[in-house]
């Protein structure tokens, strides 16, 4: 009986790979008069929600490309174990077989979210996933890593439409990637009508950022109908500087 906002990646399009689950959970928030939100900075925000907010000055979009370059060094332990940090490179190709190594979770959620709010159909959503292999030694607060070893990971995800490739999405990430020259940073290329280009660098930081969207979007969700929602069917996320119950309905 209570609205909920959630950061689990799983949950910011959950019609793309759940379609059973989200149902359900649509079905049950409704009969609850409750919405159930998934966001976040990545999924829910700069590979998907900032995206398409972008295309609404074109009249015509061919493609899309993205990338989302950041540093891992901030994050615990759980995070490098799914990247493959410290690991050698054979060890990240059996982490990949087993399961253990993911990459970033949410490609799919956002690549499917863009095609649908552009009302796009989708022939196929296509992802690979390769190590960042280290040239140089790595100290972050948490780990290390040697030459020869990983880094992190460089995770991409297609979305392929009328057999052409419409949106392409890269997400490397690494510890300390300022140790071989890299900078961080969050790129969207539209290619249409106007093409549209913009670049935020250094990167939005993750954990800042997913914490304030999650607080700033709770007037948007106790105002929404019952149901489980996504980014794209509330109001633009804004910074709410002064008491919430001014944006409640």
């Amino acid at each position: 009986g209570k609205n909920a906002i959630t950061i689990a990646e799983e949950w910011a399009y959950p019609w793309q790979t759940a379609p059973v689950e989200a149902g359900e959970i649509d079905r049950a928030a409704k009969a609850r008069g409750v919405t159930v939100l998934g966001t976040g900075v990545n999924p829910g925000f700069v590979l998907d929600t900032l995206i398409i907010a972008l295309t609404g000055v074109c009249s015509d979009v061919r493609k899309i490309t993205a990338k989302r370059v950041n540093d891992l060094s901030p994050f615990g332990y759980t995070v490098m174990k799914t990247q493959g940090v410290g690991r050698s490179p054979d060890e990240f190709a059996r982490g990949l077989e087993e399961g253990s190594i993911a990459g970033h979770i949410g490609f799919r959620q956002s690549v499917g979210m863009i095609a649908a709010s552009l009302g796009v159909r989708l022939d196929k959503i296509t992802e690979s996933i390769e190590p960042i292999i280290s040239r140089t030694r790595r100290k972050s607060p948490r780990t290390a890593v040697e030459p020869g070893q990983v880094a992190g990971c460089s995770h991409r995800a297609e979305g392929w439409a009328g057999g052409r490739l419409f949106i392409a999405l890269e997400h490397p990430q690494q510890i300390c990637p300022e140790a071989e020259g890299i900078e961080t940073g969050d790129f969207i290329t539209i290619e249409g009508t106007p093409d549209i280009n913009v670049a935020i660098s250094p990167e939005i930081p993750g954990g800042t950022a997913t914490a304030a969207l999650a607080v700033n979007m709770i007037p948007h969700v106790l105002n929404a109908p019952p149901g489980l929602a996504a980014m794209t069917d509330l109001p633009v996320p804004a910074a709410r500087l002064s008491d919430f119950r001014q944006f409640l309905k």
